[in-house]
């Protein structure tokens, strides 16, 4: 990356400035892994941008959102975020969902029925990024659209399967997929069975922008009950981070060093409360120190890349 990149950074109120401070912890620190120069703005947003401003989402916060590159959000359960969405072309959600050392599935819906042509299209290319696999699920017209593209996108190996099948799948079998396009009317149940929260199992999203920048965000973390204590899991936000580098900015080698050490420390590090049966768990900022000290073995050139086995 020859020029610097720039990421909006907007953080509601509850435990989104906290989770906020790590994703920017994280995004310089992967940066000067792999060489990438990416400046974070913080624009005052939701509840913050009210008493700094009077409204929740002012002209100021507007001109560094349509300004930058990717839309990092915290506090996706603010109602400013309508806002924000309205101002950008948005046509497709991507759920990524991590579990395990290295299990990594995308699933690919529109935002309405009227961009299942261009939804399914990323989701075509996500496939052709990664293991050339997709799966669609959805009805008859779904899987016509898909055998449609897919004569545009030949070495992408295509498997359609009814809802009936899909989602059970998710449900007891999610490994078995790498990148799922899924129809309108089936993506919210199918994509909430697969991302259920689990120890070792994370998920954040990508709002993927045909024109200008695209928005990221993390699941929604309850937002209140921890706020203030430092012990919220920073995990999905950390993911959020990586999709922003990877659908934002372009960058999938920092992108993939940062998933896998969430992974990494999901699996093998401290715990923070969340996760925990008993026990004194690890803090936030404990948290985020193991992921960032993972990053020599999540890097796909590092000497002994754990995924080279």
């Amino acid at each position: 990356m020859s020029r610097t990149a720039t990421i909006a950074c907007l953080a509601g109120a509850g435990t989104a400035p906290e989770l906020m401070a790590e994703a920017a912890l994280a995004l310089q620190a992967v940066a000067r892994v792999h060489g990438l120069s990416v400046e974070d703005v913080h624009a005052p947003y939701g509840a913050v941008a009210v008493a700094r401003a009077g409204q929740p989402f002012p002209p100021s916060t507007r001109s560094a959102v349509l300004a930058a590159d990717a839309v990092l959000v915290a506090g996706e359960e603010d109602s400013a975020l309508a806002e924000v969405m309205a101002e950008l072309d948005l046509r497709a959600r991507v759920t990524r969902v991590r579990f395990g050392h290295h299990h990594d599935i995308a699933f690919v819906a529109p935002l309405d029925e009227s961009s299942d042509d261009w939804a399914l299209e990323a989701a075509f290319g996500i496939a052709e990024g990664r293991r050339f696999r997709l799966a669609a699920v959805g009805d008859a017209d779904w899987h016509d659209l898909a055998d449609a593209l897919a004569e545009r996108h030949e070495h992408v190996d295509v498997e359609l399967l009814s809802p009936r099948v899909g989602v059970p799948l998710a449900a007891f079998d999610a490994a078995r997929f790498d990148v799922v396009a899924v129809a309108t009317k089936w993506a919210e149940a199918m994509i909430e069975i697969a991302a259920a929260p689990e120890s070792a199992r994370v998920a954040a999203h990508a709002l993927l922008a045909e024109h200008g920048p695209s928005l990221f965000m993390p699941s929604p973390d309850g937002g209140f009950a921890l706020a203030g204590h430092g012990v919220v899991n920073p995990s999905s936000m950390l993911l959020a981070a990586a999709l922003a580098l990877e659908y934002g900015l372009r960058e999938p080698s920092a992108a993939a060093t940062l998933a896998g050490a969430v992974s990494a420390a999901l699996v093998d590090g401290p715990r923070t409360p969340d996760l925990l049966r008993r026990g004194l768990g690890a803090t936030t900022r404990e948290f985020t120190a193991r992921v960032l000290s993972g990053f020599q073995l999540s890097l796909r050139n590092a000497e002994f890349w754990a995924g080279a086995a």
